[in-house]
């Protein structure tokens, strides 16, 4: 009887009942782990938050978060992003991180250790979750940790949840919006679906990658609706999901050309351009969703283990409303799986998003397993660490492959400092910089010339009048003012062609190298400005 928590004196049934309390809202028999097992599941977490962090700081790094952080330095120079820089994203992450920047200072270690910390709170959540929601009382404490590790230990979430990329906060997002919806079915106010509204709306003003988890939760909470007005909540739900789009539309009122351009047009027609070096069809998006999944130790175990949950959840030993968010989270799983399998192309990193919501069924695989063929409740956690053992060691291949590149990750961010401390000691604060990579423009704090400041808009070609409406220029455009002897300092590979080409050694003074690269200053023939 203390595993469960009853309203005295409140006449109501089971979560699935009729009877409701004073309030109008069910009153369930909620099923309240011991405080050892809270205590446990809290010092879980905070050793995978700990690891996740360190790992942010010493190895995490994401060649695609360059233009995310510069355009959180670009937004506090006054900058508005589609209208004054090229940025092919929604635009929340960018400012919450610009945000940051003004407390705390520009540093790349702010954002990494954030989003470390929101993907730990993420597995926390979804651990959490699962302790409350376990029948058997011997089974739940050691079922929640295996969510939490099956999480926190995903390959994806370390190599991508901790870079300053928006994939931690929206883990933290999703979870919550999840979270918050089964509380709003239950409640009469509307305030919970407004939240649960906002944290998904969030979520996909942070990166559209999250899109189908609004309506998935929306619809998921009328389909189920127990207490308050059914409509009026849906209302709040989709009020508290608009929010967060309010930058995006305060952009798309100044410049609706430009933010059409940048967050729609140019996933339609351009951005297949660039990337198709690497995916350059159908069969190769479908390689890389076979490999993720049934190519790997932990992506096999994961779809095996959430299929049997799912199963499991058939049985009647789930009251219909815990059958019902359990398998919330396979709408989920299976609704954010088959979006993002639709991108094009599509990039394996992606699939993080599903992984909170797969962990979650399959630590109920776990207890499947456990009660139907273990059959040795007293001794449920040997099965739960066989299972995190053997999930742990699917991460023997990308820990390989990030020891053959440890010099490369533990010295990038250092010598890309390098390289920022030369560019700005030969550099006057108002001269132009060439250089395609935007970490050294965000290191060291320049304004980037028009163009440069995303690299992925050199993939953009346009008639010349209608690029420069849009802040975008091609390499050719580029090249015609490198080649002009535009620009006070150039930063390029000590090989690129570019260096003969435009015979960089004789129309500039100054040559240095650090590491692979090349700094070319002090402009022989004087200055010649490229135009922003």
């Amino acid at each position: 009887m203390a595993e469960f928590s009853i309203d005295i004196g409140v006449k109501h049934e089971n979560r699935h009942g009729a009877h409701r309390g004073p309030d109008s809202s069910p009153r369930p028999f909620m099923m309240t782990p011991s405080c050892g097992s809270r205590v446990t599941l809290s010092a879980i977490w905070a050793m995978l938050s700990a690891g996740l962090l360190v790992y942010s700081q010493v190895l995490a790094l994401y060649a695609d978060e360059g233009f995310h952080l510069l355009a959180s330095q670009l937004i506090n120079a006054g900058k508005r992003p589609y209208l004054d820089f090229f940025y092919q994203h929604v635009p929340l992450y960018a400012y919450l991180n610009a945000g940051v920047f003004r407390i705390v200072g520009d540093s790349w270690r702010v954002p990494h250790a954030i989003s470390a910390l929101c993907s730990g709170a993420a597995a926390w959540l979804a651990a959490s979750f699962v302790l409350h929601r376990v029948p058997d009382p011997s089974w739940r404490l050691p079922v929640a940790v295996t969510a939490a590790l099956l999480i926190g230990l995903n390959a994806l979430v370390i190599q991508y949840g901790t870079v300053g990329h928006p994939f931690g906060l929206c883990l933290l997002l999703v979870v919550t919006a999840f979270r918050l919806v089964i509380l709003a079915v239950e409640r009469e106010k509307g305030w919970l679906a407004a939240a649960a509204g906002l944290c998904a709306g969030a979520a996909a003003a942070s990166s559209l990658l999250t899109a189908p988890v609004a309506p998935i939760l929306l619809f998921w909470m009328l389909r189920y609706h127990r207490a308050g007005a059914r409509w009026p909540k849906a209302a709040w739900f989709l009020g508290g999901a608009l929010l967060p789009f309010l930058p995006l539309l305060w952009l798309a009122v100044q410049g609706p050309r430009r933010v059409f351009f940048n967050v729609v047009e140019y996933h339609l027609f351009f951005r297949q351009r660039y990337e198709a070096t690497v995916s350059a069809n159908i069969l190769d998006d479908l390689r890389t969703v076979f490999d993720l999944w049934l190519g790997s130790t932990q992506g096999l175990l994961l779809i095996l283990l959430a299929v049997l949950g799912l199963l499991f959840l058939a049985g009647h030993e789930w009251a219909p409303a815990e059958r019902a968010e359990l398998v919330l989270c396979g709408w989920l799983a299976g609704g954010l799986g088959l979006y993002l399998s639709c991108t094009y192309p599509v990039w394996r990193q992606y699939f993080i998003l599903v992984i909170p919501f797969l962990g979650v069924l399959a630590a109920v695989g776990v207890y499947a397993l456990g009660t139907r063929v273990w059959m040795s409740s007293r001794r449920p956690a040997w099965l739960t660490l066989s299972v995190v053992v053997l999930f742990t060691l699917g991460l023997a291949r990308p820990a390989i492959s990030t020891g053959q590149n440890f010099m490369f990750f533990s010295k990038r961010w250092q010598l890309v400092e390098a390289i920022a401390r030369a560019v700005n000691e030969v550099t006057p604060a108002e001269q132009d910089v060439y250089c395609y990579d935007e970490f050294v423009f965000f290191v060291s704090g320049r304004i980037p010339p028009t163009g440069l400041e995303n690299s992925f808009s050199r993939d953009v070609q346009l008639p010349l009048r209608l690029a420069e409406f849009l802040r975008v220029r091609s390499p050719d455009q580029l090249d015609r003012d490198l080649a002009a002897g535009r620009f006070a300092t150039v930063v390029v590979e000590y090989d690129d062609p570019k260096v003969e080409a435009f015979e960089l050694p004789r129309r500039y003074a100054g040559r240095t190298r650090i590491g692979t690269i090349e700094i070319f200053w002090g402009r022989v023939g004087g200055d010649k400005k490229a135009g922003h």
